[in-house]
């Protein structure tokens, strides 16, 4: 990260607030411009006028104090106002899932289901949801949940009853000792792991120019920022031969991972509405009309859907892309992409990026695999020594797309993945690698790993 002395380090935090609040503002006029194209969070029409099931970051890696767990944390609700509570749909099922056959049925599913405690009258979360008009009653809201734990050919077991759920940092004359709040809600889970429910910082981290370029084909300027907002975590601390084929972490170390909300209609049993595996997959690869039908499709149906497989092979945003950055996409179909995305990393099947690195057929039981969306992570990758936020790009296998980990650059990993790297040259120097860079809030070195939520500007 590069430093500059304090005067400096203000100026270039205005321009990044600055920055920040252009895309949001161009999120806003999303619908005006060009639907669900907004900022890297909001990934379809239908999240973008729902935030409370909108899933804007999905990460999975190895706990770098505790290695032998994988540590998962799917954010929802994005662009949280500092100071404004928000709250999980109690109407909603959030879940995350687990593939460790690579046929896109989950071995096993985490789902969070939520209930609002008051102590004072407040609207009903189905009233609340879409405004998040904060008074001082709904700052008093609290919210618990149960976790569950859903597993082929066996009963589902509860994890956690009446869990806490942190709330928003209001300050100290509402929340007072904020800190022990957050404490509060990490829990140990039974048979080791823990999960942490609530309020954080958003850590989403990327180069407002690779943003605007990957999403809209637009330059921007080139500083690389966090995002001044907060989002609602769902993480989990598991040990690695709970996720494992078999439990055998060391034989089958490859899993897929996704994330989804499916929300409870009247009449009707719960359906999914949003879906989130790769960072960007779904408001860049899929055309813009079939982002929220995406967002309904399990991935166990993608070979076969007609949508993901022809998308990723032949994805429209390439070319716009590389028309705004002087460069030369690789032609359609795209194996590097199918690779990338769809199977992960293997020699076994003869694909253009000849690296050993995530794909399920690293697993010593398992035979063929299906094309199916997922974030994949080989959890047998040592920790990098170094870790660099350009991932595989710069030679950290451990870095996205193997996982994701917090410091992961993903906008511009995904962007320059796009004009056709690793499996060639690509066009590394499309977006400035020497712009100053910071963070809004540091990421702690231990579970939950999340910062505390922002309270003000800085």
């Amino acid at each position: 990260m590069h430093h500059t002395g304090s005067q400096s380090r203000r100026a270039w935090l205005l321009i990044g607030a600055a920055s920040t609040a252009v895309l949001t503002t161009t999120a806003l006029l999303g619908p005006a411009m060009r639907a669900g194209e907004a900022t890297s969070h909001w990934d379809a029409p239908a999240t973008f006028a729902d935030k409370q099931i909108d899933a804007s970051d999905l990460y999975a890696f190895t706990s770098p104090e505790n290695p032998d767990t994988v540590t998962i944390i799917a954010d929802y609700i994005p662009f949280q106002i500092p100071h404004k509570p928000y709250d999980f749909d109690t109407n909603t099922r959030y879940e995350v899932h687990i593939d460790n056959t690579g046929t896109g049925r989950p071995a096993i599913t985490y789902r969070w289901t939520f209930k609002t405690n008051s102590p004072l009258p407040v609207a009903p979360s189905s009233i609340r949801k879409r405004t998040h008009q904060a008074g001082p009653v709904d700052s008093l809201v609290e919210q618990s949940y149960t976790l569950t734990k859903l597993q082929e050919g066996k009963p589902a077991q509860t994890l956690v009853t009446n869990g806490y759920v942190a709330p928003t940092d209001i300050g100290p004359l509402i929340t007072p000792g904020y800190s022990r709040l957050r404490q509060k809600a990490v829990r140990d889970l039974p048979g080791g792991g823990k999960v942490f429910t609530g309020t954080a910082a958003d850590p989403f981290y990327s180069d407002n120019d690779a943003v605007n370029t990957l999403r809209f084909g637009l330059r921007f300027f080139p500083i690389k920022s966090g995002v001044p907002m907060n989002v609602s975590s769902l993480a989990l601390q598991l040990p690695k031969s709970e996720l494992a084929l078999g439990g055998d972490a060391s034989a089958n170390p490859v899993v897929g991972i996704w994330t989804t909300a499916s929300r409870k209609s009247l009449g009707s049993d719960h359906r999914q509405v949003s879906r989130l595996g790769n960072p960007n997959f779904n408001e860049v690869i899929i055309p813009l009309v079939e982002r929220d039908r995406f967002n309904t499709l399990r991935p166990e149906n993608d070979e076969s859907g007609g949508l993901v497989g022809p998308s990723t092979l032949d994805p429209h945003q390439a070319k716009v892309v590389a028309d705004r950055v002087n460069a030369q996409a690789p032609p359609a179909p795209r194996k590097d992409l199918e690779e990338i995305y769809l199977t992960g990393l293997t020699t076994q099947r003869d694909g253009p990026i000849k690296e050993d690195l995530n794909s399920h057929l690293l697993n010593r039981d398992v035979s063929g695999i299906s094309r199916v969306e997922e974030l994949r992570l080989n959890m047998s990758t040592p920790l990098a020594a170094k870790p660099d936020k350009w991932g595989i790009l710069k030679g950290d296998k451990q870095g996205y797309p193997n996982g994701r980990r917090l410091i992961d650059d993903v906008v511009t990993i995904n962007l320059r993945m796009l004009l056709g790297e690793p499996a060639g040259k690509g066009k590394p120097d499309v977006v400035d690698e020497n712009s100053p860079a910071f963070l809004w809030k540091p990421i702690s070195g231990s579970f939950p790993y999340l910062a505390l939520p922002v309270t003000a500007a800085p």
